[in-house]
């Protein structure tokens, strides 16, 4: 998979992140699932094929994925999710299995996930790499509930929500993770306190978005960016994520009657999608200085932001998932309340 392609330039990144590889590969696959297109899902294996033999290796029992010498909680998880989602799931079950076994041996007892199995005790990016595990573990858990796994996860869950709620930890990056995660586990369980936190949290989000009449560029308009404090960058593949925790977020709303609650979400959904659609390579006018040959590489890609046209492979993942649960959620009239 391309990881990082400059249109300008016509040329690839060497950089590589597995993460965002193997988001890919479940993207890949939630599409192929969607359009009923065994190419698609043809295309994933081969992909999951060419990520295990270059990426994944076992060290006395242990599943790592390794990139750069380092083995990270998120790129352990998110292989083993890719992989549990593709239909011919059993061709790797032993690196799955393996794969588990490392994401276990990462869970403390207080309910924390260590991020890095290398190097060893790591405990950076906690906003990121424990909502990824404890998505794969909600996947897991819905396919196959299991009641030690259930235990985990809900302790994890009490840690988290702690954490997260501290103000030193708190940051946005951390709820669209374990918005879908506790989500999934509120679906099996009914669990109250679930619901309640994912309320908590995306209703904190939504000023983070960007929705205002003075922006100097109006093609901004509707992504997650708070200019007055320090929680990054402005980027397409963070609305993506964002979106992937809203509809959830608003599914929850329905599902339990909340009004108030289901048109905030709907209405931050179609501002994030505006702003994917603005950065969007859609046609010729969009592709103006695009040379011809590469036309087909670059459209329907997603640019980072309306002033740097780079294209990652989670600025089209994370949108193009978002969207596939949004039209799945979504009725005709919902897309029209801004």
């Amino acid at each position: 998979m391309t990881y990082k392609y400059w249109p300008s330039s016509a040329s690839e990144s060497t950089a590589n992140n597995m993460i965002r590889q193997w988001m890919a590969t479940t993207a890949l696959i939630r599409y192929g699932k969607a359009k009923d297109n065994p190419g698609i899902i043809s295309l994933a294996e081969k992909n999951i094929d060419y990520n295990i033999r270059n990426f994944y290796h076992e060290q006395d029992g242990y599943g790592l994925i390794d990139c750069r010498d380092q083995v990270k909680l998120g790129a352990l998880a998110l292989a083993g999710l890719a992989i549990l989602e593709h239909p011919e799931r059993q061709k790797w079950a032993e690196q799955e299995k393996a794969l588990q076994k490392t994401i276990d041996s990462l869970w403390n007892e207080d309910g924390s996930l260590t991020s890095f199995y290398i190097p060893e005790g790591d405990m950076r990016f906690q906003n990121f790499y424990p909502g990824e595990a404890l998505l794969y573990w909600a996947f897991l858990y819905q396919d196959e509930p299991d009641p030690a796994l259930l235990e985990r996860f809900m302790k994890s869950f009490e840690y988290y929500r702690k954490w997260h709620l501290d103000p030193e930890n708190r940051n946005p990056a951390f709820i669209p993770w374990h918005t879908q995660a506790y989500y999934i586990i509120w679906q099996e369980t009914g669990y109250e306190p679930l619901k309640d936190f994912i309320f908590e949290m995306n209703d904190w989000l939504l000023p983070v978005q960007q929705w205002s009449d003075d922006l100097l560029y109006r093609d901004t308009l509707g992504r997650f960016y708070d200019p007055n404090r320090p929680f990054g960058p402005p980027h397409s593949s963070s609305t993506g994520v964002y979106l992937e925790g809203l509809i959830d977020a608003f599914n929850l709303a329905r599902e339990t009657g909340d009004t108030e609650r289901m048109n905030n979400y709907r209405r931050a959904i179609n501002r994030g999608l505006r702003s994917a659609m603005q950065l969007q390579f859609v046609d010729e006018v969009d592709m103006f200085y695009i040379s011809p040959p590469m036309y087909s590489y670059v459209k329907g890609g997603i640019r980072t932001t309306a002033y740097n046209n780079e294209i990652r492979c989670d600025n089209v993942q994370h949108n193009l998932m978002a969207v596939l649960k949004i039209l799945d959620s979504f009725e005709d009239e919902d897309f029209y309340h801004h």
